[in-house]
């Protein structure tokens, strides 16, 4: 019989003879599985002879059996690991310095799950090298006694600058538009008004009277957010024309002047745009016109109706004459002229 079993005989015999009770039998007493428990309100990890705690039993004069161990009564955690809570952060921010304690002073070494968001400098110093989330384990060195606290690395914020664009006179050259993030991420320009400017990469070109609103974005990446400036630009006449009228509309569903685009109305929404055939037979007016929800596209309207019914036939090709009254501070202005009506 080997010595330690006889050391387990006696203190077996030991406990029958006192009458004291234990919480487990001598095969979960030789246990070498990890184990916690709460010390003064922490979790801790322990163990004892580098292997863990998982039961005890009571002996005569106060003495405690744990694993095979004699000890005083206020000694049943014999090594203990404290390592707090990670507070988050986010990508860029400052090394930071861990913490975690053994409670005998031994040294506490530490490593990173996830290298790709952080990694261990000097010993205990946390560098950030990317968001996303990595446990940071905390082991009491020479033992096996360890405990991990989930690090939460949020998405950088970048900032867009996107120089202020002039007015832009129609007909005029392109201008090359200035913008770019604060992090050196490469960005993209979006128009919301063909009829108005085109844009190609960070060139403009006025096209029509008008207003559009250019948006520059920075869609992002694994460590910083998505970020967006915007700007106005505004297109107009050296003539001093306010508005512009296309000499064609063709409602053919290919896309193109599909509708009577008046460029510049959006500046000047208390107007009443009139339309008549050769006859001058009038069979378009409507007040407010917007390019979008109030807009010609080829049927008629007269008030809502035409004798009472709605009209919702396509009107025949041809010639048409419009006039369009809109005020200008506080001036009203007529414009004429016509377009061709063709499918």
């Amino acid at each position: 019989m080997t010595k330690i079993y006889k050391f387990i005989f006696y203190v077996l015999v030991l406990l029958a003879r006192t009458g004291v009770w234990a919480q487990s039998n001598s095969s979960n007493v030789l246990s070498s599985s990890g184990g916690h428990a709460t010390v003064n309100g922490t979790t801790v990890e322990w163990s004892v002879g580098g292997t863990s705690v998982s039961s005890t039993a009571s002996l005569p004069n106060g003495i405690l059996l744990t694993q095979g161990f004699l000890q005083p009564i206020d000694r049943m955690i014999q090594l203990m690991l404290i390592f707090d809570p990670l507070a988050s952060k986010t990508y860029e921010d400052v090394d930071f310095q861990l913490f975690a304690r053994a409670s005998d002073g031994s040294p506490v070494e530490y490593t990173s799950t996830n290298t790709d968001v952080a990694i261990i400098l000097n010993g205990n110093t946390v560098k950030i090298v990317g968001a996303g989330t990595a446990n940071i384990r905390a082991t009491i060195k020479g033992t096996n006694i360890s405990k991990d606290q989930l690090l939460l690395v949020d998405k950088a914020t970048q900032m867009i600058t996107f120089d202020l664009i002039p007015v832009l006179y129609k007909g005029d050259p392109a201008f090359t538009m200035n913008a770019y993030s604060n992090k050196g991420l490469p960005i993209a320009y979006h128009n919301s008004n063909p009829f108005v400017v085109r844009v190609s990469g960070n060139i403009i070109t006025p096209v029509d009277l008008g207003r559009s609103t250019i948006t520059v974005n920075q869609a992002g990446n694994r460590n910083y957010k998505a970020a967006e400036a915007t700007q106005q630009v505004q297109v107009i006449s050296r003539e001093g024309d306010d508005i512009s009228v296309p000499l064609a509309v063709t409602p053919n569903g290919d896309g193109m002047n599909d509708v009577l685009v008046i460029k510049g109305i959006e500046d000047f929404p208390d107007n009443n745009v009139v339309i008549v055939n050769r006859n001058g037979t009038k069979v378009f007016d409507v007040k407010n016109y917007d390019n979008s929800e109030i807009i010609f596209s080829g049927r008629g309207t007269y008030n809502g109706s035409f004798n009472g019914r709605l009209r919702t036939d396509n009107l025949p090709a041809g010639t048409y004459f419009y006039s369009i009254v809109y005020r200008r501070g506080g001036v009203t202005k007529r414009k004429t002229g016509y377009f061709v009506l063709k499918y």
